[in-house]
C-alpha cells in the first residue's frame, strides 16, 4: 500500500499561502465569466454547466471561460479550488494525468486577466469539472470511523495512480497524492501545500473549509 498526503490549501494556512500570492476565492477577488465584460468582470457564477445535480443530464462546458482576478500582477498558482471546479495551468494537469488522473468530467481554457481584460500569464490554463458522485474512491482511510468529524490520521491506496480524488467531503479542494512524489512535487511546482493527513486534520479542525471558502 501506498501511503498518501493531502496536496491543498487547508484553512488556517490561507494567511501564510495569501502572502505568497494566492487569490482567497472567498473575498470576492476572482470571477468566472463566458465573456469578458470590463464593465462586470465579476458576475455571478450561474451558468448552465456550472450547476448540476445527480441524476440529471450534465451540460458541457464552453469552449473557455475568463477568469479575472482583482489586485493581481500575475498568476502564482498551479491550481486553485473553485466551487466544484479546479483552476490547473497546462503543466500541472499533464503532471497529474501523468500520474493517474483520469477523470474527464468536462473543462474549458480559462483565460486569466486582470479587470482591465489584459492577459496575467501567457501559460495555458483550464477550469476543470469536478463531479464527486463519478469519483471511484480507491483510497483507505483505516481510522475514519472513530473520528466524529471524518477525518483520518492516514490514508492508503493499493491503486496504481499516484494521484486521487477523495469522495470524503474533507478533502473535498485537494488531491491525494503518493508520499513518492513529495520531492519531485515540491522540486517542479512553486505554490505546493503538502501536508500528512494528520496535519491537514490539525489545520482543519475547528471548521471543514469547502471550495467556495478559499
Amino acid at each position: 500500500m501506498k501511503k498518501l498526503l493531502v496536496w491543498g490549501y487547508a484553512l488556517q494556512s490561507m494567511d501564510k499561502a495569501g502572502k505568497m500570492g494566492l487569490p482567497r476565492v472567498s473575498s470576492g477577488v476572482l470571477g468566472i465569466s463566458e465573456e469578458f465584460n470590463p464593465k462586470k468582470t465579476h458576475p455571478d457564477f450561474d451558468f448552465p454547466w456550472s450547476w448540476f445535480v445527480k441524476g440529471q443530464e450534465i451540460p458541457p462546458m464552453p469552449e473557455k471561460v475568463y477568469v479575472c482576478l482583482k489586485k493581481a500582477r500575475g498568476v502564482t498558482f498551479d491550481f486553485l479550488p473553485y466551487n466544484d471546479f479546479f483552476i490547473m495551468s497546462a503543466r500541472f494537469l499533464e503532471f497529474i494525468k501523468k500520474y493517474g488522473f483520469d477523470h474527464d468530467f468536462g473543462m474549458s481554457k480559462a483565460i486569466i486577466v486582470n479587470t482591465k481584460g489584459e492577459l496575467l500569464t501567457n501559460e495555458v490554463y483550464y477550469l476543470v469539472r469536478i463531479v464527486s458522485w463519478e469519483i471511484e474512491d480507491e483510497i483507505v482511510y483505516p481510522d475514519l470511523g472513530r473520528d466524529e468529524k471524518g477525518f483520518s490520521l492516514e490514508a492508503y491506496t493499493n491503486s496504481d495512480k499516484d494521484i486521487l480524488l477523495s469522495t470524503n467531503y474533507n478533502y473535498s479542494g485537494t488531491l491525494l497524492v503518493s508520499e513518492n512524489l513529495k520531492e519531485k512535487i515540491l522540486e517542479m511546482f512553486s505554490l505546493p501545500f503538502l501536508y500528512t493527513l494528520k496535519e491537514w486534520k490539525e489545520q482543519n479542525y475547528y471548521e471543514f473549509i469547502g471550495f467556495d471558502e478559499l
